[in-house]
């Protein structure tokens, strides 16, 4: 009787042994499936990360373009804003010019007013003396 109790003994621990090993199977498989769900995961985490790693270098590539763009337009202004300086001051020197001249022209009217001309007859001989000089025009 004792023998058949220790058998019975070991028949049950060992039947508990093959369960707690299916349990325990089951688990490992199911934890290779979760590590390779997780791997699967972390692929597409790596993906996605360089995919948004190109699309960050090229969003920077952009910003240096357009900051380059920038610096040119303000360069051009400032090139745009020394003509027109420079346009203005002449403007400025010629209607300064303009009014010296209408001075001076004033002037001219003035000091030749005192002059006067010759009659008709004398003109027409001076008319027949000069017809040997070439006119310029």
């Amino acid at each position: 009787k004792q023998i058949e109790a220790l058998v019975k003994t070991i028949q049950s621990d060992t039947n508990e042994a093959v369960i707690s090993m299916e349990h325990t199977t089951a688990e490992v498989v199911r934890g290779a499936r979760l590590a390779q769900d997780a791997g699967i995961a972390l692929e597409e985490i790596e993906n996605v990360s360089m995919s948004l790693a190109e699309l960050i270098q090229n969003i920077s590539n952009a910003a240096r373009q357009q900051s380059s763009s920038a610096a040119h337009i303000s360069n051009t202004m400032n090139v745009i804003q020394e003509i027109t300086s420079q346009t203005s001051s002449g403007t400025n020197a010629t209607a300064k010019s303009i009014g010296n001249l209408a001075e001076m022209a004033s002037e001219l009217r003035s000091s030749v007013a005192g002059f006067t001309l010759p009659e008709e007859e004398s003109a027409d001989q001076e008319e027949e003396e000069d017809s040997d000089v070439p006119v310029v025009s």
